[in-house]
């Protein structure tokens, strides 16, 4: 699949060694998640390392930190993009999604990674989502939510 050049970008400046390997392919990481789960997530190797301290952070052993091992480390594969922009995706990847050849593909971006799925099939945690806004009624304004952000 060819990944959009602004989205491209951000995985470049995302790749520590882009600059400096002069390959012209840059690195990221795919987490794929649980069997439910019918999208996967790209990072950039930046973002997938802040990711890692963040749990080397929680308690050894405990069920939240062997979780988030389990799915960002044991539920990921490397990948990378090469000099025309695109990526491929292993066959259990493209069976997971239901991508076949010349398949549309949507990618969303969701802060520090890129949600990527078919577009007949809208992922499962964004259904969570408009239940958790339905509760708050048509008139709520999400970005309230930033209020509650510490500034410094």
């Amino acid at each position: 699949m060819s990944i959009p050049a602004r989205l491209r970008r951000v995985f470049d400046a995302g790749d520590p060694a882009f600059a400096t390997a002069n390959t012209g392919r840059t690195q990221l990481v795919a987490v794929y998640g649980p069997d439910w789960w019918n999208w996967i997530e790209l990072y950039s190797i930046e973002a997938i390392e802040e990711i890692d301290a963040q749990i080397d952070k929680l308690t050894r052993g405990s069920p939240e930190r062997r979780w988030l091992e389990v799915l960002m480390n044991g539920q990921s594969t490397d990948l990378e993009i090469d000099k025309e922009g695109r990526l491929v995706l292993p066959q259990k990847l493209r069976e997971k999604l239901g991508f076949s050849e010349g398949s549309e593909t949507i990618f969303e971006s969701r802060g520090d990674y890129i949600q990527v799925y078919h577009p007949d099939s809208r992922p499962k945690d964004v259904t969570a989502l408009e239940d958790f806004t339905a509760r708050h009624g048509p008139e709520f304004d999400p970005r309230s939510f930033l209020d509650q952000v510490d500034e410094g």
